[in-house]
């Protein structure tokens, strides 16, 4: 056993690159093994910039990947050729698991969750574009994120409080973990405007909720992008 796991570790400390190989292979054991003793570096990128951890989350390796993010020198915040790093790929991701990652991802005291992709999305965008709502308010929830526009803000409120999935006190509790989460927040003026309005008008706003008529707020956040 031993000189088994010597060899492998002789063989990546020549091709550090074998790391991935064994990743499609389902090794995740030696792959953790060759990572938290230090034999391959954690930052060490694939052919489209992708960094091990985030191979590692692409094929779901909850555990190992919760256990890697202990690792101080992990660059959280590497973007593949798409612009995406680590939160954007999590943000995809609707499994239980990922909002585990996503509560051990935001203890990281580098993590920057405003980073936009080429198309200019952040780890926010994609997570409602998925209808991750959990990710989402996970994201939200973090005081270094403040990158939210008019309209991430519109497809934020179209997934939280105007969709039909949820039921009348769910979506009146959707806006007001939103409002509150938001209110703290360095937005622009136009953004910071509608959330004082919504907080200053939240019981007329809750009664229109309660009576099935979202469409006047959906109104007023439509007139003001």
């Amino acid at each position: 056993m031993f000189g088994e796991r010597q060899r492998l570790f002789d063989s990546c400390k020549e091709d550090p690159s074998l790391i991935f190989t064994y990743i499609k292979q389902g090794r995740y054991s030696d792959v953790e093994d060759l990572i938290m003793n230090n034999i391959v570096s954690i930052n060490l990128l694939d052919s489209v910039g992708n960094d091990v951890m985030t191979r590692l989350l692409k094929v779901k390796q909850y555990n190992v990947v919760m256990n890697l993010m202990k690792k101080k020198n992990w660059n959280v915040n590497n973007q593949n050729i798409e612009g995406n790093t680590f939160a954007h790929i999590l943000a995809c991701d609707n499994s239980v698991m990922a909002v585990k990652v996503a509560e051990h991802l935001k203890k990281k005291s580098n993590y920057i969750p405003n980073i936009k992709n080429n198309n200019g999305d952040t780890a926010l965008d994609l997570a409602l574009r998925n209808n991750h709502l959990c990710l989402a308010f996970k994201i939200l929830e973090d005081k270094r994120f403040n990158s939210i526009s008019m309209l991430s803000f519109k497809n934020l409120f179209n997934v939280t409080v105007t969709n039909k999935l949820y039921g009348k006190y769910s979506k009146i509790s959707n806006l007001e973990i939103i409002v509150d989460n938001l209110e703290k927040k360095d937005l622009d003026k136009e953004l910071r405007d509608l959330i004082r309005f919504i907080r200053n008008n939240m019981e007329a706003i809750k009664n229109t909720i309660l009576n099935n008529r979202t469409v006047i707020l959906d109104n007023l956040i439509n007139n003001t992008i």
